[in-house]
């Protein structure tokens, strides 16, 4: 089969299309016939780190979607033909290739009316979004958010899952994402090059600031973010977690929140990575139901991977980046 390997952890020219061997399911596992996948920043920067448990080459890759193609003789709640999307455990990752192997704890069902496509851009912005929004936040109807780094995947899937909360959302990104961003319905979008985002927020919660703030970006702009919270308030970190304590946080009780998807498989619990699979059910039936757009940017054939991870390191792009295979 065709994979795309990382011979060393040196960069995106250590990252080569080469052919191996297809994968057979262990007695717990599927193998999934991969029909698209998702890019996302931490495939280019593991390109640059690598990791620990890796053994190269090494194929890379996490979110995919596709179709089953045999399962293992203990695997009973999937069968050969089923559409699936899964994260897969980055300590063994395989999804840049035409087949991989994975166990079924995190594998979700692809609804008949959401494309492989659509599924492959959900895991790793998409979950990180929930565990935002409900698992963190837990957002109630009325509260007011600011998401940084709005116009990317995670900062948007937050703006919309954000919306469906029933919160107010004040998305913060770059001029070019502002129309997708206002037609998901957020109350108010704020350019983050040339708008002095410190006022905007003051004036558009009329001094009341924030209830909470779901940062995509880094450490400083939480830090900076962190003063327009109201006491009680909450914060949590996506891109990055802080290096320094925020300056009003001993005086203003905010509690802050870490959101480190892909540490589940290797410090969660067994009902942590089931949860992968649930919210991964719950997105693509919203997806289904017209409520949540899996806000694809632009799609790329196989052979053409590399080029856009490089167009997502230059972060040219808005939404999500895809990969389709024939």
């Amino acid at each position: 089969m065709k994979a795309w390997t990382l011979t060393e952890p040196n960069g995106l020219d250590s990252l080569q299309l080469t052919r191996t061997t297809r994968p057979k399911p262990g007695a717990e596992e599927i193998c999934i016939k991969v029909a698209a996948m998702g890019l996302n920043p931490i495939d280019y920067k593991l390109a640059d780190w690598g990791y620990a448990t890796w053994h190269y080459p090494q194929i890379v890759g996490m979110d995919i979607a596709g179709t089953v193609e045999s399962v293992g003789v203990k695997v009973r709640q999937f069968k050969p033909g089923d559409r699936v999307f899964t994260f897969l455990d980055p300590r063994h990752c395989g999804g840049f290739a035409e087949y991989v192997c994975c166990k079924t704890d995190a594998v979700s069902r692809l609804p008949e009316k959401v494309s492989v496509e659509q599924a492959a851009a959900l895991p790793s912005a998409g979950y990180s979004a929930w565990l935002a929004v409900y698992d963190k936040l837990r957002l109630k109807p009325g509260q007011r958010v600011a998401i940084t780094g709005a116009g990317g995947g995670v900062g948007g899937f937050a703006a919309q899952l954000a919306k469906l909360a029933g919160a107010t959302v004040y998305a913060i990104a770059a001029k070019r994402h502002h129309a997708r961003l206002l037609s998901y319905g957020v109350d108010a979008v704020i350019d983050s090059d040339h708008d002095n985002v410190a006022m905007k927020i003051i004036e558009l919660t009329e001094d009341k600031l924030l209830h909470a703030v779901i940062d995509c970006v880094s450490a400083r702009s939480g830090s900076i973010m962190s003063a327009l919270i109201r006491f009680n308030g909450q914060i949590v970190m996506v891109a990055d977690q802080f290096n320094q304590v925020p300056l009003l946080a001993t005086t203003k009780a905010l509690s802050m929140h870490e959101v480190a998807l892909h540490g589940t498989y290797a410090h969660g619990a067994p009902e942590d990575i089931h949860h992968l699979s649930d919210m991964g059910n719950s997105m693509s039936n919203l997806i289904a139901e017209g409520k949540l757009d899996a806000m694809i940017d632009k799609l790329f054939a196989f052979e053409q991977l590399k080029e856009g991870l490089a167009l997502l390191h230059r972060q040219q792009h808005s939404g999500k980046l895809v990969v389709v295979l024939d």
